[in-house]
C-alpha cells in the first residue's frame, strides 16, 4: 500500500471514529484546503481537525495556528459559544517540527495508529480512540463497511433532525388561545368587563394570600383589551414555536409551570390591595423554553439565537422596567421557569437522562421553596 492509500485510509478510520461513535459533524469552512473539519457541541473538544497538509517548519504551524484561531472566533459567533477547545489531527509532520499546544487548541501527530497511542491529548479526550481504529475487514470491504457506517449514521441523524424541526399543528396553542378569549368574552357578558377589580376577582384573579386555585385561573384572564391582544399575539407566535420544538404535552406543562412560578413570585412580592392577571408569566416561560432550545441547538440555531430570540427576550424585560402596570415578577419567574421545566422534560434526541432528572429536581425545588415562602413563612 502506497503512502498516500495509507493517508486515506487512516482519514477514513478517523472519519468513522469521529462521526458513528462521538456523533460530530462534518463543517463547511471556506477558505481551507487539505484539511476536513467536524463539530460537536456537546464533546468538551468542540472541534477536530483531520489536517493533511504537510508542515516542515515552525513558521508553518504558527500560520496554521492563527488561521485556526480566526476560524474557530468565526464559528463561536456563529453558534454562541463562548469557549471552543480545538483538536488538530496532522498526518504529515516534518520530524523537526515539534507540536506545541496553544490555547484552547490541541495538536496530534496522527501519522498513524501507533503515535495516537502516545498522545496524552487523545488519552485525556478520546481514549478509546486507538482501540476503535482497528478493524476486521480489509481491503474493499474495510472501505464498503466505513463508508455504509457513516452514510447510515448521517441518514439517522438528517431524519431526527426533519422530525425535531418538521412543523406541527399547534393543537394546545388553539385551545388556549380559544380559552383566553373565551374568558375575555364571559368577563363582559357576565361581569362588568376586564378592566372592573370586582369582576377579576369573581373569575379568580390574582391577589396577594389568595387561593392556590388563582394561581392558575388568574393566567387565563387579561386586563383591558390591549393587555389580551398583546398576549394573544405572543401565545400565538410563541406557542406554536414551542409545539414544534417540544410537542403538544411537554408545551402545555411549560405554559402552566411557568405561569404558576410566575404568579407564586408575584404573591411573594406583590404589594397589598393588588389584583394582578394574564399570561405574560406562562408566555416568557415559553421564551425560555424556545432560549434553552436553541442554546442546545445552537449549532443550526446559532444565528437565530443571536439576532432574534435573544433580542426579543432582553426587550421584553427591558419593557416590563419602563412600562408602568407590567407584573415584572411574573415575566422574570415565568422565562426562569420556563428554562428549568424545559431542562426537565427534555430536548428529544438530544438532553440525557441526567440533565432531565437534574431538570425535574430543580423544577420541584423551585416550587416548593416558593410555596413555603407564599404560603407557609
Amino acid at each position: 500500500m502506497s503512502e498516500r492509500e495509507k493517508r486515506d485510509l487512516i482519514v477514513m478510520k478517523f472519519l468513522h471514529y469521529f462521526i458513528t461513535e462521538r456523533n460530530y459533524s462534518p463543517v463547511v469552512v471556506h477558505g481551507i484546503q487539505n484539511e476536513i473539519w467536524l463539530e460537536n457541541m456537546d464533546e468538551e473538544i468542540r472541534i477536530v481537525r483531520i489536517v493533511m497538509g504537510y508542515i516542515h517548519n515552525k513558521e508553518q504551524l504558527e500560520f496554521d495556528n492563527f488561521k485556526v484561531n480566526r476560524l474557530t472566533r468565526q464559528i463561536k459567533l456563529k453558534t454562541f459559544t463562548f469557549k471552543m477547545k480545538t483538536l488538530s489531527l496532522y498526518l504529515d509532520v516534518n520530524e523537526n517540527v515539534e507540536l506545541v499546544d496553544t490555547k484552547n487548541n490541541y495538536k496530534v501527530n496522527a501519522k498513524n495508529e501507533k503515535t495516537l497511542k502516545k498522545s496524552k491529548n487523545i488519552n485525556q479526550y478520546f481514549k478509546d480512540m486507538p482501540d476503535k481504529l482497528i478493524f476486521t475487514e480489509e481491503g474493499a470491504r474495510l472501505y464498503a463497511k466505513i463508508n455504509n457506517d457513516i452514510l447510515r449514521k448521517n441518514m439517522d441523524e438528517s431524519e431526527k433532525l426533519n422530525d425535531l424541526f418538521r412543523p406541527k399543528k399547534p393543537v394546545v396553542t388553539n385551545l388556549l388561545l380559544a380559552l383566553i378569549t373565551a374568558l375575555m368574552v364571559l368577563m363582559y357578558v357576565l361581569g362588568n368587563g376586564s378592566t372592573d377589580t370586582n369582576t377579576l376577582y369573581d373569575f379568580g384573579g390574582l391577589v396577594k394570600d389568595g387561593s392556590p386555585v388563582r394561581l392558575v385561573t388568574s393566567i387565563f384572564l387579561h386586563v383591558g383589551l390591549l393587555h389580551f391582544i398583546l398576549n394573544f399575539w405572543a401565545l400565538r407566535i410563541l406557542g406554536s414555536q414551542t409545539e414544534n420544538f417540544y410537542g403538544h404535552v411537554k408545551t402545555l406543562i411549560i405554559f402552566l409551570f411557568s405561569g404558576i412560578v410566575g404568579n407564586l413570585l408575584s404573591m411573594l412580592l406583590m404589594p397589598e390591595n393588588v389584583i394582578s392577571a394574564g399570561a405574560s408569566g406562562a408566555i416568557f416561560g415559553l421564551m425560555g423554553a424556545v432560549l434553552y432550545f436553541a442554546i442546545n441547538q445552537r449549532t443550526y440555531m446559532g444565528e437565530a439565537l443571536k439576532n432574534d430570540i435573544l433580542p426579543v427576550i432582553i426587550a421584553n424585560l427591558l419593557l416590563g422596567f419602563f412600562i408602568s402596570g407590567i407584573n415584572m415578577y411574573a415575566h422574570l419567574g415565568g422565562i426562569i421557569a420556563g428554562m428549568i421545566i424545559a431542562s426537565g422534560l427534555g430536548i428529544k434526541y438530544k438532553t440525557s437522562k441526567f440533565e432531565r432528572v437534574n431538570g425535574v429536581i430543580a423544577s420541584v425545588i423551585l416550587v416548593v421553596v416558593l410555596t413555603f415562602l407564599v404560603y407557609f413563612n
